[in-house]
This record gives structure tokens, C-alpha cells and sequence, in this order.
């Protein structure tokens, strides 16, 4: 089977010096931009952030700015950065209206978490990075993971006092690498593995995934990947397994070349910047960091996770949590409620967590 797969020439598969020599993935917000973001704001100031809808947030100038932004990042690298909201000259609660409205022109908005959160703070909760708990509320370096949504998205409210730096790899030119050095790890990584699921199952489903989830999947002749270490690990004793000496080299060798100067590309967010991930295409991290004391000063970043539905993805690869969740982000019985009734946007006011 091996010698039947190809390597994936698309503009999803870049090196660092790629994005380092072209600068095209960033679109900066000029004065009319901002006066449009004001003047759509003004119309939802007395709405509940996550019950605003795209016709409520009018934008025309940059309705077609998004547009492209939204096809580079299905259809070129896989990302790109909005830069220069000025979010200091907004309440928190403000600079977040403005992110979800803009977000509603990206895509459909999927829950982050159990509780069916929409909208995520990124900052440090005092808590220690583990296999039973999620990252983006520590301050420890995070391994280069996806995410379980078609697009992830993050505003930057504030910045670290060091630190913190976004790190961003291509999964698919990962994969390339692979196939080349070392054709014989493509087999456990197209197979996959079980997911430990973090206390995050339905009830009356498994903690652990039912069934493997490919690192790599071919569907609709696209790649997508989807890899979570910090979730593979720990299902294996719960599934009474153990990692072959192949699936441990897969896992390896992907850390290794996602963590490399050719692979890996650093930025520094700054605030206002939006920074917008194609999750099946590429990987991210983030350096460790050292916050602030005062609390209005502490690192505060703001995510979404968006489905766009624009990608073929295979059953097994989608339905990460089991049958009908696919592309649902994570599942709760509140989220299952809402996607029947098709309007996940309007029982969850994410300020308020």
C-alpha cells in the first residue's frame, strides 16, 4: 500500500522559509476596516456574545477580505493572520464581540469542551500540564497537537511577561518527510490509535475512543491529520495495550520534525492579532511562559473552534468521540441538543464561564 501513496504536492505542505520569505498570509486592518468593526459592533453591544449571527455583525468591504482569508486557509497554507484590531480601545466583553462576529463570516461555531463552551480564555489557571488535564490553562511549553474543529482561531488580548511564542508546523509536509526518510511508519499512522477521551465521553460511552483514529486520512483526495499525543499515550493502558516499537517511532519522528528549524515557524502574537489554523493541515504548540502579576496584565488569548465542512474527512477520522459527532468539536449532551435544533449559538454566553 505503501508504494502506492504519493507525496502531497499542494500549498498545504510548506517549509519554514516559505512563510518566512512571503509574508501574503498576513492581512492588516486598515482605518476603514476598523470604522466597519465599530459600526457592526454598535449593532450587537446589547446582544449575548455567542447569540450574535453574521446578519447581525454587517460587514462589506471586509465580508470579501474574509472570504479570501477563508480560502487561503482551506484551500492554500492553511493559516493566516487579521493584525491590527486595536483591542486595547475595547472592553474585554467589546474586543470579543468583534471576534465572534467576525468569526460568524469563517464559520459555525463547535464547543471546546464539556460544559459546551463556545468561546475559550486562554490563560494560565494555576494548573500543571498532564495527561488528565488540557494545556491552554497552564503555562507550560505545549506539545504540537490539532485540534478538534476544521478551523481553530485565537485573539490576543494580552501578552505574556516572556515567553509564549505560537509555533505553528505543516502536518502534510510531515507527512511528506515521513514517507521519504521512513516509508515503513506510514502504516501505524494511517491505522492510528485509540484516544483516551479525558472524562469528556457522553454518558453511556466509553472514556476511550471505540475505535483507532488515523493520524493520517485520505478522504475526497485530501490529507487531514489529527494527532494528539497527549491523548494516544494514555489510552493504551486503558485499552490493556502496548505501543509497538513502529508506533513509537511514528510518534517520535512526527515530535521531532514538528519541533525542527525546518518545519517549525515561530510568532509572537501581539495584541489584536487573530491568528486562524487550518487543524487538518497544520500542527501547533507554544513555548513555555512567564506571566504577569497583575491580573489585568496576564497573558489572554481568546479561541474559537470553527467548522467550516468544506474538507472530506473519513468516518473514523471524524467521529472522534463516536457515531454522529462528527465535526461537532466536543460533545456534550447540551451540544448534542443544540446541533438537533441546528442553532448552536444561542444557549451558551461564554463571558460568563
Amino acid at each position: 500500500m505503501i508504494d502506492t501513496i504519493a507525496p502531497v504536492t499542494d500549498a498545504s505542505a510548506w517549509r519554514v522559509a516559505q512563510l518566512q520569505q512571503d509574508e501574503s498570509w498576513v492581512y492588516h486592518f486598515n482605518e476603514a476596516d476598523i470604522r466597519e468593526l465599530d459600526d457592526a459592533l454598535q449593532k450587537v453591544r446589547d446582544l449575548a456574545i455567542t447569540v450574535i449571527r453574521r446578519e447581525d455583525f454587517p460587514l462589506k468591504k471586509l465580508a470579501k477580505v474574509l472570504e479570501r482569508v477563508l480560502n487561503q486557509i482551506e484551500n492554500g497554507i492553511g493559516m493566516a493572520v487579521l493584525r491590527g484590531l486595536p483591542v486595547m480601545n475595547y472592553s474585554k466583553d467589546d474586543a470579543s464581540r468583534i471576534y465572534w462576529g467576525i468569526g460568524q463570516y469563517l464559520g459555525r461555531a463547535v464547543t471546546q469542551n464539556s460544559r459546551a463552551h463556545l468561546l475559550g480564555h486562554v490563560k494560565n489557571e494555576g494548573v500543571s500540564y498532564s495527561h488528565q488535564t488540557r494545556g491552554y490553562n497552564t503555562l507550560a511549553k505545549l506539545n504540537f497537537h490539532t485540534d478538534n474543529c476544521d478551523v481553530v482561531g485565537l485573539l490576543c488580548l494580552r501578552t505574556s511577561k516572556t515567553g509564549g511564542l505560537s509555533r505553528i508546523s505543516s502536518s502534510t509536509a510531515i507527512f511528506n518527510e515521513i514517507l521519504a526518510r521512513r516509508p515503513e511508519l506510514i502504516t501505524p499512522l494511517l491505522d492510528g490509535f485509540y484516544y483516551d477521551l479525558k472524562g469528556e465521553h457522553l454518558p453511556g460511552r466509553p472514556p476511550v475512543s471505540d475505535h483507532k483514529i488515523p493520524v493520517y486520512s485520505f478522504s475526497g483526495g485530501k490529507l487531514s491529520c489529527r494527532y494528539l499525543r497527549n491523548a494516544i499515550m494514555p489510552a493504551f493502558p486503558k485499552k490493556n495495550l502496548q505501543p509497538t516499537p513502529d508506533e513509537l517511532a511514528a510518534m517520535d519522528m512526527i515530535d521531532a520534525l514538528a519541533d525542527s528549524g525546518e518545519f517549525c515557524f515561530e510568532m509572537a502574537l501581539e495584541p489584536g492579532d487573530m491568528q486562524l489554523l487550518n487543524n487538518h493541515v497544520i500542527m501547533h504548540s507554544r513555548t513555555a511562559f512567564e506571566d504577569f502579576e497583575e491580573e489585568d496584565r496576564k497573558r489572554h488569548l481568546l479561541r474559537l473552534w470553527l467548522r467550516t465542512d468544506y474538507r472530506p474527512l473519513a468516518p473514523e477520522f471524524s467521529e472522534r468521540f463516536g457515531p454522529g459527532t462528527a465535526r461537532m468539536g466536543v460533545p456534550s449532551p447540551e451540544a448534542m441538543g443544540m446541533e438537533a435544533r441546528q442553532d448552536p449559538t444561542t444557549t451558551v454566553d461564554a463571558m460568563s464561564h
